[in-house]
């Protein structure tokens, strides 16, 4: 079997993965880094008194930071994203840069706004990092290679991070932007599925641009005679329309298929007489591996239930409830995940969403906590069951 990706190691329990597209990528950087982009900046008298080494080493200094840079942005989404209470697979450095594998979808439009936008956000604060080293070693003023070479170091890294930011803020899938305007529009419309058809209409019509652009780009280089100067950028742009716009179409069909697959099981479970008919979903679920204390700063601040559903995956591990969660002391809430804490998973917490609804009474009064976690035929969490339920469809 063709093996096409590595772990490198891991980043606050993240895998981080790398692509066999990468490596070629961060050799080619340092190439032009070192060949042509310093040559550029830094001028001939001063290139003079560099030794030997030194382009080619500061190019892979700067290659190595703009990587960094990379894994920052792709480790914000990560991070936020644990905090709403979702699993991260892993982060993968690839052809096209980077990107953080969330297991799930986030469950309000809210969250998916809060995990798009922190990519950019970490982005335009690296930008203004560097461009505060950049003007540190303007005011040395010095022509030594040491603060020539940190000068331009500085002002790539910082000019390199605002351009990820601002490219990743355009308003179409599958960039950071198009996840945030669909978060909005989601918020607005309450239809996910009509927010990715706008978001991926718009995501596709930025890949045309981008591959129009490449076309003029080779059409005005012959023209003017500097065709091999233009065309390397005009092939990129080619390559990255087209993922572009494939990954968009792509989400979307995907959506649209689980919208569908959710609409078909909906009405599958909808028996009078039965759990599926009476419970409340989807299931709000948090991770096992989540801290107590950013269980109650970014999740219990937000959805007002005394009750949780613990899951991974999709699986059902176990039960949060309130009730047991006052009994920890505060000091240890930094310590503690709520594995630690919750209710394990036994068959006096779950129904199946096929049972009858005086099975799932019978369940409720009896357990300890007035609660039931919902799954379908699988054995994957689908909903919620609480005497409220009940009353709601009595």
């Amino acid at each position: 079997m063709l093996v096409r990706q590595f772990q490198l190691t891991r980043i606050f329990g993240i895998p981080l993965i790398i692509d066999y597209s990468w490596p070629p990528i961060a050799i080619l950087h340092v190439w032009l880094l070192w060949k042509f982009w310093l040559p550029i900046r830094i001028p001939i008298r001063i290139l003079e008194t560099w030794p030997p080494w030194l382009g080619p080493t500061l190019g892979l200094i700067i290659t190595i930071l703009f990587f960094v840079s990379v894994l920052i942005h792709e480790l914000a989404h990560s991070l936020i994203a644990r905090l709403e209470g979702m699993q991260i697979q892993d982060i993968q450095l690839h052809i096209f840069g980077g990107w953080a594998r969330l297991v799930g979808e986030p469950r309000t439009a809210m969250a998916e706004f809060r995990v798009a936008i922190a990519g950019p956000a970490s982005s335009f604060i690296l930008s203004i990092i560097f461009a505060g080293f950049f003007q540190f070693f303007q005011v040395i003023g010095t022509d030594s290679w040491l603060v020539s070479g940190g000068r331009e170091a500085c002002y790539y890294l910082g000019f390199a991070n605002l351009l990820l930011a601002a490219f990743n803020l355009l308003p179409g899938l599958p960039l950071d932007g198009g996840r945030a305007l669909r978060a909005l529009l989601w918020h607005r419309r309450k239809d996910l599925l009509s927010a990715t058809l706008t978001a991926k209409k718009i995501g596709v019509a930025i890949a045309y641009i981008l591959m129009f652009w490449s076309v003029i780009l080779v059409v005005n280089g012959a023209m003017i005679g500097r065709l091999w100067q233009d065309f390397l950028v005009a092939v990129w742009l080619m390559i990255i329309g087209l993922f572009l716009k494939n990954a968009a179409e792509s989400d979307y069909r995907q959506r649209k298929q689980q919208f569908a697959n959710n609409q078909a099981k909906a009405g599958e479970w909808n028996i009078t007489g039965t759990v599926g008919a009476v419970m409340s979903a989807p299931a709000m679920s948090i991770s096992p591996e989540l801290r107590i204390d950013e269980f109650i700063d970014s999740i219990l601040n937000r959805y007002r239930q005394i009750n949780f559903a613990v899951a991974q995956e999709g699986r059902l591990h176990g039960i949060l409830s309130l009730a047991r969660l006052r009994d920890v002391p505060k000091e240890e809430w930094e310590r503690l995940t709520v594995s630690d804490v919750m209710e394990p998973i036994s068959d006096d917490l779950f129904v199946t969403v096929r049972s009858s609804i005086e099975h799932a009474q019978y369940k409720l009064k009896n357990n300890r906590i007035g609660y039931l976690a919902v799954i379908d035929p699988d054995g994957l969490l689908v909903g919620s069951l609480s005497e409220s339920d009940l009353k709601r469809a009595a």
